[in-house]
């Protein structure tokens, strides 16, 4: 089998009545074959600090995860504080998460953190969504333009209603990445048919889980059971995100 890598997997300390924390992250990933994955806190609170220091307290030295730091812009000076401090103990990419914090993704309060990004040759991973949710791919393709320079991974790819703008997305700027977070379990046949037809490359996808409220196993399994060659398969899963990353 191939390396397997999720690019987005959280950490609630519980879930479904029961104590989650990093036991169930790697439990998860276990059950599901994923080799190592980037992790979040579990909630979106508007002052994320105190769920990011969790996070790295919990994993540190643990290789298999590679800790993210979710960022609220509308906080200023203090969001890119504890991004810079939470790269310095450890976090690999910057979450940004416009539909709770209740901001435009283009929005000119992300651009010190999309800076930021880039000094410390970090990615961003955003949520998309709809236009109401002020995610809509078409917004990430605009802020991706303004930072040519920082590699985007687009959660959700805009599933469901929203994929063609994220294809447009995508071919308009290079940076961006599409995230197969829940598309891949419940409709990976969207992906393989952007694939088949030719619209985008195998190289422009990255798996992500969103586990454990998405089912890391039947993600796996959808972008493994739906007919991507044997080379496509091993970029969606794991080698795009190795290339990101450096692992």
């Amino acid at each position: 089998m191939s390396f397997v890598a999720d690019f987005e997997s959280y950490m609630p300390l519980e879930f479904n009545g029961q104590p989650y924390g990093k036991d169930g992250v790697l439990a998860t990933a276990d059950a599901a074959g994923i080799d190592a994955c980037v992790l979040f806190q579990g909630g979106v609170p508007a002052d994320p600090r105190e769920g990011n220091a969790l996070v790295l307290s919990e994993t540190k030295g643990e290789e298999r995860i590679l800790p993210g730091c979710l960022v609220n812009p509308t906080m200023g000076p203090l969001a890119t504080d504890d991004l810079r401090r939470c790269v310095d103990l450890g976090a690999r990419t910057v979450k940004l998460m416009a539909a709770s914090h209740r901001y435009r993704i283009d929005a000119p309060c992300t651009d010190p953190v999309m800076e930021l990004a880039k000094e410390l040759g970090i990615p961003a991973t955003i949520h998309s969504g709809s236009p109401l949710s002020g995610c809509s791919p078409e917004y990430i393709g605009n802020l991706a333009q303004r930072h040519p320079d920082v590699v985007i991974i687009m959660d959700h790819m805009g599933y469901r209603e929203w994929v063609g703008l994220a294809l447009q997305a995508a071919l308009a700027n290079p940076n961006i990445y599409l995230g197969t977070t829940l598309i891949a379990a419940a409709e990976p046949i969207i992906i393989k048919n952007l694939v088949t037809s030719g619209q985008i490359g195998a190289d422009r996808i990255v798996f992500g889980s969103n586990a454990p409220a998405g089912v890391a196993t039947h993600g796996v399994n959808g972008i493994r059971g739906v007919g991507f060659s044997t080379a496509d398969e091993a970029l969606i899963l794991g080698e795009n995100l190795q290339k990101i990353y450096g692992l």
